[in-house]
């Protein structure tokens, strides 16, 4: 494919869509090293700043990451998780088989703060499990989850199925608990010096954080999560059914004072 000199598709677009087919087909593989900047400039005949608004819109969609000093890369695919049923990072990971794994970073027994409290309903600082857990993919942390259990749940997991098993599968088959919903925000944020570390990433990193708490059949809240999530690596995904009954405009002429204010 060729750059279309008198095409209206301006040429940053149409070099972004040449090398965005390239990614597709397999010719630049996850993590291979794109042309630099100087190469891609000769072989197309464009601009500098036609390269570079050319990389910066694949960058934009997630296809390519810059790592400074060292060159462009096709970033690897992006573990997505649908919205439309319960179901934990661990199980969802579990299909990658032996490319992925869980790296327990702490599992101790923490006196909690008033928003864990709260979250969990128990008594002020009553004592709460804590586990922190590192995901990783092909030796790539890309998620970090911090995980808040009523003490007497955490007490009755063994470090070694911590290691191994997803949450839900331990409250599920161990503690006979009965998961019926849970409740969940995502929101962006720039990674702290401790979550930066772990996910080997610079600080101010964007990364997606997700915070669910997770109900029993009889309402009582099991389980209360924090997860940091890396943006190259993960993205949510949701069907959405429009309602038309939910999407009335009122005419202006009703609005009043406030339309003659405008």
């Amino acid at each position: 494919m060729n750059i279309a000199r008198h095409s209206t598709v301006p040429l940053y677009q149409q070099l972004a869509s040449i090398l965005r087919q390239q990614i597709d087909s397999g010719k630049f593989v996850p993590g291979a090293t794109l042309p630099p900047e100087s190469s891609l400039t000769r072989k197309y005949r464009v601009s500098r700043i036609t390269t570079r608004q050319a990389l910066d819109l694949l960058v934009a969609e997630g296809l390519i990451v810059r790592k400074q000093g060292k060159g462009t890369y096709v970033c690897p695919p992006k573990i997505q998780q649908n919205l439309e049923s319960l179901q934990g990072f661990a199980e969802l990971m579990t299909k990658h088989g032996a490319e992925q794994a869980m790296q327990v970073i702490e599992s101790k027994s923490i006196a909690a703060c008033a928003s864990i409290t709260n979250a969990l309903k128990l008594a002020p600082a009553e004592q709460v499990w804590r586990i922190k857990r590192c995901h990783l993919l092909k030796n790539t942390p890309i998620a970090y989850a911090v995980i808040y259990l009523p003490d007497h749940l955490g007490r009755a997991f063994t470090l070694a199925q911590i290691r191994a098993t997803p949450i839900y599968t331990l409250l599920t088959q161990n503690a006979h608990v009965k998961i019926k919903r849970a409740t969940q925000i995502v929101r962006a944020l720039g990674a702290d010096q401790e979550t930066a570390a772990i996910l080997h990433v610079p600080r101010g990193t964007p990364l997606m954080m997700i915070e669910r708490t997770t109900f029993a059949e009889d309402e009582t809240p099991v389980e209360y999560i924090l997860f940091y999530y890396r943006g190259d690596s993960y993205e949510l995904a949701v069907e959405l059914h429009r309602d038309p009954k939910k999407n009335i405009l009122r005419p202006a002429d009703e609005l009043g004072e406030f339309a003659s204010d405008s």
